[in-house]
């Protein structure tokens, strides 16, 4: 169900997210966002949509974990991504993440993992065109 989305004098609120792959993608080892429907987005994630870097590891085989959470605006994510350095603040990463923007780690967090889904082929998704039918 979607979350009701207040607005204040930033934009709307809703919760900003902190992705941690189960395995580096080049020079990515994670990914922040915001949603107003979290559980849609990370839905969206998991099957490659939505941003780029989300398609690229799926494509890639990486899954991810829900890591971090907080309640924000997109001027919140603009803020921590403006802080660089996600695994500093990322609880998978660091022993003692830092709070930053995020806040204190919530003691009752359980990581959300998402699997790469697997993906067909690109052959078996194209109609066979070298065939044509004999008269």
């Amino acid at each position: 169900m979607p979350r009701t989305i207040k607005r204040t004098g930033t934009g709307p609120l809703g919760v900003v997210y902190l992705l941690h792959f189960d395995q580096p993608y080049r020079h990515a080892r994670h990914c922040t966002g915001w949603a107003d429907d979290l559980l849609d987005r990370l839905d969206r994630h998991a099957r490659g949509h939505g941003a780029r870097l989300m398609n690229v590891i799926s494509q890639a085989g990486i899954g991810f974990i829900l890591a971090r959470t907080c309640e924000g605006t997109r001027d919140t994510e603009r803020a921590i991504k403006n802080d660089g350095g996600a695994g500093r603040y990322c609880p998978l990463c660091t022993p003692r993440p830092r709070p930053g923007h995020w806040g204190p780690v919530p003691a009752d967090l359980t990581p959300r993992h998402y699997p790469c889904a697997p993906r067909a082929p690109y052959f078996t998704l194209l109609p066979d065109l070298g065939r044509r039918s004999q008269p």
